[in-house]
């Protein structure tokens, strides 16, 4: 399995991309949805999750802040191809590109295998 993650500021197209992969061969089962609920106990989860992606504590407190004031879809894809395509899905409904030099939000296209973590 290769994970792949996106942060949506609005939830509506997190939802949308969500039924997209679903009505395009995902199974439910691979594909999670996660928001912030107003600060509550998912803030511990995001971080959490972060956290064990990346070894770096910065880069993950960084992702986790920006995941805190979206919507996270994550997509357990079974190949290369199909993490692929989920990446297409997310950029081309409305995921936010994060690019820490120039201060922007972010897509993030890192594709994890199970027990990597991300550099």
């Amino acid at each position: 399995m290769i994970t792949v993650i996106g942060i949506f500021a609005d939830p509506g197209l997190a939802e949308q991309a969500s039924d997209y992969l679903l009505a395009n061969e995902f199974e439910a089962e691979n594909i999670d949805i996660h928001t912030d609920a107003e600060g509550q106990a998912e803030t511990d989860r995001i971080g959490d999750f972060f956290g064990h992606l990346y070894d770096d504590v910065d880069e993950a407190g960084h992702y986790a802040s920006l995941a805190r004031q979206g919507t996270v879809v994550t997509v357990h894809a079974a190949s290369t191809r199909e993490a692929q395509e989920a990446v297409d899905v997310f950029n081309n409904h409305g995921a936010v590109e994060v690019n820490a030099d120039e201060g922007r939000s972010l897509v993030i296209e890192q594709v994890v295998e199970p027990g990597k973590r991300l550099r």
